[in-house]
């Protein structure tokens, strides 16, 4: 009964539910015009059950830990009218861990997240802040392809 309790968990340790989506726009100054850079980040809450269940009187070391991990989509618009997209993840930008069975934390992990909305936008910022340089070195590449042209 115990190994198959521990083959259950260990199946099903890598759960993830979509959460919230969170927006940043933002301009980028380039030579050959602004650029308006919209950045979309969705919140993935992944659980992972570890430990076990413990007989009775025994401490259990069941326990789940969570993380909520960002994929930003980003879509940007030049002054010549080129678009340019990129999808940029950032893994565990909020984690955490909780006793007990993860299907019992759910809703709690899923408003911990929610109520740290502010935190995420500050993550989805400073990648939209970091993503600039690799923004302008593809209006660089396409600004050189219009002038060969």
């Amino acid at each position: 009964m115990a190994y198959l309790l521990t083959a259950g968990l260990l199946l099903g340790a890598a759960s993830a539910a979509v959460g919230m989506t969170i927006d940043h726009q933002s301009r980028v100054d380039h030579h050959s015009g602004p650029v308006a850079a919209q950045y979309r980040g969705t919140i993935a809450v992944s659980h992972q059950q570890v430990g076990a269940v413990a007989p009775a009187g025994k401490m259990s070391t069941l326990r789940c830990r969570w993380a909520a991990n960002m994929v930003v989509d980003r879509h940007a618009v030049a002054a010549s009218g080129a678009t340019m997209t990129r999808q940029i993840e950032r893994e565990a930008v909020l984690k955490g861990t909780r006793p007990g069975w993860c299907s019992t934390h759910r809703a709690a992990i899923a408003q911990e997240v929610a109520d740290r909305a502010a935190d995420m936008k500050g993550h989805l910022i400073d990648l939209a802040q970091e993503d600039h340089e690799a923004l302008r070195n593809e209006l660089d590449r396409i600004h050189g392809a219009q002038r060969a042209g």
